[in-house]
C-alpha cells in the first residue's frame, strides 16, 4: 500500500479534501484578484498588490497598509501602522465623536448599501510594533464591500487622503 509522505505536523488528506482545498484556494485568488482589479479599489489606495491568501494596499496620504487576508473560516480585513501619531489620532476622533468603530463601519456599510451589522473591530500593537485595527467577517460575497468601507472610514478618520494626509 503507498502512503504519501508527510511533513511534519501534517495529517493525510483524501482526495475529495484536496479538492475542496484547491477550489477554495482558486475562490480566494479570484476575489483577490478582482479586487486588485476592481475600478473603485485601484481608485481608493496608492499601490495594490496580491500576497498568497492576502490583497496588500498602501493608504493614499499616510504610512498604513490595508490587508484583506482569507482565513479558514472567513476573511479578515486590516489596517497597520507603524505611526504612533496617527493611531493616537484615529484614537482621538473616534474620543470625540463618541462613536464605536463598530458603528461608523456600519454608516460605511450602509452608504454602499449593505445593511449587514459591522463585524467587532480590535485594535492592538503587534509583535512587528505596528498598531492595528482589524476585524472578521464570514462572507465571501461581502469581501468587496467590507473592504472599501473599512478603507472609506480609515480614510475619514485618519485624515488619510492624498491632500490631508501625513
Amino acid at each position: 500500500m503507498f502512503l504519501p509522505s508527510l511533513n511534519r505536523n501534517e495529517m493525510p488528506v483524501r482526495s475529495s479534501s484536496r479538492q475542496n482545498t484547491r477550489m477554495i484556494q482558486a475562490d480566494t485568488t479570484r476575489i483577490l484578484e478582482s479586487l486588485r482589479a476592481d475600478r473603485q479599489c485601484t481608485g481608493a489606495f496608492a499601490s495594490l498588490r496580491v500576497d498568497g491568501a492576502r490583497l496588500v494596499c498602501q493608504a493614499k496620504g499616510a504610512e498604513a497598509e490595508y490587508a484583506l487576508e482569507a482565513l479558514e473560516t472567513g476573511w479578515r480585513i486590516s489596517l497597520s501602522t507603524a505611526d504612533r501619531w496617527l493611531s493616537e489620532s484615529i484614537e482621538s476622533q473616534l474620543v470625540e465623536s463618541r462613536e464605536s468603530l463598530e458603528e461608523l463601519l456600519e454608516e460605511e456599510l450602509k452608504d454602499l448599501d449593505c445593511n449587514d451589522p459591522a463585524p467587532k473591530m480590535r485594535h492592538f500593537r503587534n509583535e512587528a510594533k505596528r498598531f492595528v485595527f482589524e476585524c472578521t467577517f464570514a462572507d465571501s460575497a461581502r469581501a468587496r464591500t467590507y473592504f472599501l468601507a473599512f478603507e472609506s472610514m480609515f480614510r475619514q478618520l485618519g485624515d488619510m487622503s492624498e491632500s490631508g494626509g501625513h
